[in-house]
C-alpha cells in the first residue's frame, strides 16, 4: 500500500470513530448499539436507539417536534429511511419559513427486523418482533409479530401463527 492511500485509510478511520462519538454525545444512542456503515448514515434530531441494535446505513431525521425510538436487539438493514417529518400538503413548496411541515413521533419496538430499502413515514408504530420486507414502504402501523412486505407495507402473516 502506498504512503498516500494509508495517510487515507489512517485519516477515514480516526473520521469515522469521531463521527460515532459525536453520534453517542449528540444522540440518546446506547453505547452496545452498532453502526457499522457510518459513511452511510445520517441522522439529524431527537433519536434513541436501544442495546444492540445495529444500524447498517440511512437516515433518521425527526423536526424539532417529533422523535424516532427504536428499541433493543433490532436490526436495522441498508439505506433505510425514518423520517419523523413531511411537508404539509396544502403548502408543500415556498420559502422555507412559510412552508408549514407535519411531524408524529416514530416508534419501533423490540427485536424488529427492517429490511433493506425501507422507508418509515412520520406517525408508525411497529410492534414489537415483527419482520419488514425490503423494499417497503411503511405508512401504517404494524402489530407485534407481523411480518409485512410491499408498497405499502400490507400483512403477509403472523409470526409462528402468532397474532
Amino acid at each position: 500500500m502506498n504512503f498516500f492511500a494509508k495517510i487515507y485509510q489512517f485519516l477515514h478511520s480516526q473520521y469515522l470513530k469521531d463521527k460515532r462519538k459525536d453520534y453517542l454525545r449528540r444522540f440518546n444512542i446506547d453505547p452496545t448499539a452498532r453502526l457499522p456503515y457510518l459513511d452511510n448514515t445520517w441522522f439529524h434530531g431527537n433519536i434513541t436507539i436501544g442495546k444492540h441494535t445495529y444500524f447498517n446505513g440511512g437516515r433518521i431525521v425527526t423536526g424539532p417536534n417529533s422523535k424516532v425510538e427504536i428499541g433493543e436487539w433490532c436490526a436495522i438493514g441498508h439505506n433505510v429511511n425514518i423520517i419523523a417529518w413531511t411537508h404539509d400538503v396544502e403548502y408543500s413548496t415556498g420559502p422555507m419559513d412559510m412552508r408549514p411541515t407535519v411531524e408524529k413521533d416514530i416508534k419501533i419496538g423490540n427485536k424488529v427486523w427492517i429490511g433493506t430499502n425501507v422507508f418509515i413515514r412520520e406517525g408508525v408504530t411497529i410492534g414489537d418482533n415483527s419482520i419488514i420486507g425490503a423494499n417497503s414502504l411503511v405508512i401504517n402501523d404494524i402489530e407485534p409479530n407481523a411480518i409485512v412486505g410491499g408498497i405499502p407495507a400490507k400483512l403477509i402473516r403472523y409470526k409462528d401463527g402468532i397474532k
